[in-house]
């Protein structure tokens, strides 16, 4: 049995009668998706935390989508994407009075997937770089001390992880801010989601971070990018992957030969520590330039099977 199974993170669109758009508007378009990424050999699927309750009225419950994926190939939803905030008070992560609504919020998105065998919130754990600025160490420990608590529930009610993704944009965007932030949270609750594309942007070596990370790995998003941010880029609101103005696109699918991640480092690296779980593909904004999300995610897959599996799988 392989050691590694594929999941595909969500940022699909497609073209329709009405033009681009996601799938999830009509459910004839979330059968015609899934069937495409079941044709590749995905076999698990990563969702936003608002695509939780859209899927479940669509399909009459959230157990009902899951088993809509069974039913086309897929096994589960593996994961949930959420994000800290700082723009509101009531759900500022920085804000320790607001740590109580953030953890009913969390309690809610678990309780939606309704023990369905989801693993992983894919958590950017600190809100955009420009609300943070300047980022301290007592702000690190605040976050900290928040997924801890957040992270300690999640697991030992839901039997869901907090995974934390670290966006080059985000508060905790460069090594030592990442690293002084594992240090400070609990390895038990805490656990570290990488992202290749995002680390290369911030200047991080990816490869290097999981080296030291890890024995808190918990999963990984694949995708590449051409770029790296320019000093202030990662200051620009509201979304730097989106307005930075001589970038107009960050991300692309694997194995692109432009690309700056070293995907066969990094499988070594993976099969050296003995990984085993979920990898999730993830190449959003293909449709950036007149690209399309069917052709990226295949030529992702197909790199995977004649690339990245000769190395490990």
């Amino acid at each position: 049995m392989n050691a590694i199974k594929y999941s595909y993170m969500d940022h699909w669109f497609m073209h329709s009668p009405q033009g681009l758009t996601k799938p999830g508007v009509r459910r004839e378009f979330v059968e015609y998706y899934i069937r495409q990424i079941s044709a590749l050999s995905f076999k698990g699927l990563d969702i936003f935390f608002f695509d939780i309750q859209k899927y479940a009225r669509m399909f009459g419950s959230f157990r009902n989508f899951v088993k809509f994926l069974q039913d086309n190939g897929l096994e589960k939803v593996v994961g949930f994407f959420a994000s800290a905030y700082a723009d509101a008070k009531s759900t500022n992560a920085f804000l320790p009075e607001s740590h109580d609504n953030i953890y009913r919020q969390f309690e809610q998105y678990c309780a939606g997937t309704e023990d369905t065998g989801v693993e992983n919130i894919i958590l950017m754990p600190a809100p955009t770089y420009y609300q943070c600025e300047p980022m301290t160490d007592e702000k690190i420990r605040i976050l900290a001390d928040l997924w801890n608590r957040v992270g300690e529930m999640t697991l030992n009610k839901f039997g869901i992880k907090i995974t934390c993704h670290h966006e080059f944009w985000c508060g905790l965007r460069d090594e030592d801010a990442i690293l002084k932030f594992y240090e400070w949270t609990d390895p038990r609750y805490v656990f570290f989601f990488l992202d290749t594309a995002q680390h290369v942007i911030a200047g991080v070596d990816p490869i290097k971070l999981y080296m030291k990370l890890h024995d808190r790995t918990a999963g990984f998003h694949l995708k590449d990018t051409h770029s790296i941010a320019g000093p202030e880029d990662y200051r620009t609101p509201p979304d730097a992957e989106l307005m930075v103005e001589d970038v107009p696109r960050w991300f692309y699918e694997i194995g692109t030969p432009e690309g700056l991640c070293d995907f066969p480092r990094l499988y070594q690296c993976i099969k050296e520590y003995g990984y085993k779980g979920w990898i999730s593909i993830e190449h959003d904004k293909a449709e950036i330039g007149g690209g399309n999300f069917s052709e990226s995610t295949a030529n992702a897959m197909w790199y995977i099977t004649n690339v990245l599996s000769k190395i490990y799988k």
